[in-house]
């Protein structure tokens, strides 16, 4: 009898182009793969296939999520609940003390420290480990939102890790008639001269997550019938109209977002249906208006959920192009609904969600091994 063939060795270009197409959101394979070999382990540490790696997929995965609820209810749990397999990251309110995350972009995390006495905020990266601290713009406020994002020259956002970055903070006070606004170099370490704008009678800054694009950052007032643009750059504050017909008709409840084409996008939830709404420039002057783009009925894409209980949209994933979808009932939770390829996944149980902020950054073998000796797990 024959002994068997045996099957030709994979050369090292084969074995990149198999490696490449590893799924990012399921970053333990790309673990396991690094311990097969060490000419695997050698590749998947490699700087240039790392780069290539991160272009091919594009948009960091979902790693985890913080949320925010509205004050009345209170806080959420302050960790972050992870959507992947990687381990579970030190958060900084591990020692004590109560925070509460206001956002998550670009690989950094934004903390509002409530009980720490040396710093107000905290920027923290979950992967690295990197923590700065910083205090407040220093304006009053009864209700507020933040953002922070990558300062970073011609930065594509795929591996955001360390580099300067930018903090907004936006707020409103109910003895003051005006929306205010202000933002934190971390170049600088200096916030930079408040800039305000009149909001009119009983109108305040919703706690959900602000949707950037380019110097420009937007949040939602006041369930949603005003949305506030800040220029970063300029340090100017202005007004728009939300599209019609009153959000009322989405409960309140809509998520800002950054179409394909740079536009700015709305969504919200009517019985069913989910909206999709851009904001298209209609001539020379930059004039715009709110355009309906797209209706998609959820029952179709969602058999799993009974929507009689209600469905509200709850934030976004810029990037992914995946709407975040509150449940609640039998067989309900926190659901992606992915725009473009129409795949849905539950990634929370059923709870209360206002504002998701979603958690992305690639985590590689690489990555995995620095963080391990930072926190001194790994022999010297």
């Amino acid at each position: 009898m024959a002994p068997p063939r045996q099957l030709p060795e994979l050369n090292e270009d084969a074995t990149a182009e198999i490696l490449l197409r590893l799924p990012p959101d399921e970053p333990a394979w790309l673990l396991r793969a690094a311990l097969v070999c060490r000419p695997w382990l050698r590749l998947l540490t490699d700087t240039a296939f790392l780069r290539r790696y991160r272009a091919f997929h594009g948009a960091p995965p979902l790693l985890g999520l913080h949320h925010r609820l509205q004050v009345l209810d209170g806080d959420p749990d302050p960790r972050l609940a992870p959507t992947a397999a990687v381990p579970a990251f030190p958060h900084p309110s591990d020692g004590g003390g109560r925070t509460r995350a206001l956002d998550c972009r670009h690989g950094r995390v934004l903390l509002h420290m409530l009980e720490d006495r040396r710093v107000d905020y905290l920027v923290w990266d979950p992967v690295t480990g990197d923590r700065h601290g910083l205090r407040e713009p220093g304006n009053d406020w009864m209700a507020y939102s933040a953002a922070v994002f990558c300062a970073a020259a011609g930065c594509d956002h795929l591996d955001c890790h360390g580099g300067p970055f930018r903090v907004v903070f936006v707020g409103t006070n109910d003895a003051v008639d005006a929306v205010w606004a202000s933002v934190y170099s971390s170049e600088t370490r200096a916030w930079s001269k408040p800039t305000s704008i009149r909001n009119g009678r009983d109108v305040y800054v919703q706690a959900r997550r602000g949707t950037l694009n380019g110097d420009e950052i937007y949040f939602t007032l006041s369930r949603g019938t005003v949305i506030v643009k800040y220029d970063w750059v300029k340090n100017r504050l202005s007004v728009l109209s939300p599209p019609p017909p009153d959000p009322e008709v989405y409960s309140g409840c809509i998520a800002l977002m950054m179409m394909d084409d740079g536009s700015l996008g709305l969504t919200g939830i009517e019985n069913s249906s989910l909206y999709l709404w851009s904001r298209k420039v209609i001539n020379a002057k930059g004039a715009a208006e709110w355009v309906q783009c797209r209706v998609i009925e959820l029952e179709a894409m969602m058999p799993m959920a009974d929507l009689s209980h209600g469905a509200y949209v709850v934030g976004f994933a810029e990037g992914l192009g995946a709407i975040f979808v509150e449940i609640g009932g039998e067989g309900g939770g926190l659901f992606t609904v992915e725009l473009k390829s129409g795949r849905v996944r539950k990634v929370g149980e059923p709870g209360v969600y206002y504002s998701v902020l979603p958690y992305m950054s690639f985590y590689t073998p690489v990555i995995a091994v620095d963080c391990q000796q930072k926190r001194g797990l790994t022999d010297n």
